[in-house]
């Protein structure tokens, strides 16, 4: 299996339901409420929807390039990559200059990650299934733990003039208490600890990495309970169903703490 090129067909089809599932949803209705001309309303769902097509069809050449080989495997990825640079800079550019955080428009967090693997694949890299999860599952629960520590300092986040950051990421109404700096700080240690746990199993040796593969696989349940119990949690904490935790928490949250789950889980069967 071609696992650069099945990872980055992954992460450019995620990249594109968000955009068009979660992004769509947040950006046009607030649109159509403005009272601004018509033809600059229409000009922004033009753009909009010009870019949901781009993505979709950065996943399909992808699969396609997947599926066929040859010499559509060096030149998709290769496009990918130059596409995936220009949106990623532009998001990280527009992010620090008009809100002074490059979190304001986390769009980049997909779109380097997708440019690198298919430069990698463009440049003929060859990697084993096995290292490639290692590394995505390490580098995105490193990326989570970062961002426990950016809220529990008091970072704002995905919080906007609409809705507190507490009634997208905690599920409690506005004006409820974020939990604290030391919560905070406790989730991203065992965070980095999962991290730590899978790049050690893979690449650790004796006994010390049959404990950590042990170590790994209960990451890796944890993981994976999180993202089945989340399409539930709504029976638990009706109250949520109002708020837009709910929506995040079946769209985002579970689906990635289950995306986890998997490639934890890939990363020490291989």
């Amino acid at each position: 299996m071609d696992s650069l090129l099945s990872s980055a067909t992954v992460i450019a089809g995620v990249t594109a339901a968000i955009h068009a599932f979660v992004g769509g949803p947040e950006v046009l209705p607030p649109l159509h409420r403005a009272r601004v001309d018509r033809l600059v309303t229409a000009t922004h769902e033009l753009c909009w929807h010009g870019v949901t097509a781009t993505l979709a069809l950065m996943a399909a050449g992808l699969a396609f390039a997947w599926a066929r080989g040859g010499e559509a495997a060096l030149i998709v990825p290769f496009a990918v990559a130059a596409l995936s640079v220009l949106f990623g800079g532009i998001a990280l550019v527009l992010g620090v200059s008009r809100f002074g955080t490059p979190f304001a428009m986390p769009q980049w967090v997909l779109f380097f990650p997708l440019a690198l693997v298919c430069a990698l694949r463009a440049a003929g890299v060859v990697v084993r299934a096995g290292d490639l999860f290692a590394w995505m599952s390490g580098g995105i629960l490193t990326a989570l733990a970062a961002l426990h520590v950016y809220w529990g300092l008091g970072g704002a986040w995905p919080g906007d003039a609409r809705h507190d950051k507490v009634e997208i990421v905690v599920g409690l109404p506005k004006g409820s208490r974020f939990p604290s700096l030391g919560l905070c700080l406790l989730v991203a240690f065992l965070l980095l600890s999962s991290a730590a746990l899978v790049l050690g199993q893979r690449y650790g040796r004796g006994a010390p990495a049959a404990l950590l593969r042990l170590g790994a696989w209960a990451a890796a349940l944890v993981l994976g309970a999180r993202g089945l119990g989340g399409f539930f949690e709504a029976r638990l904490r009706p109250a949520t169903r109002a708020l837009p935790y709910h929506r995040m928490n079946r769209l985002v949250y579970s689906p990635l703490s289950l995306a986890l789950a998997a490639m934890v889980a890939g990363a020490t069967l291989d």
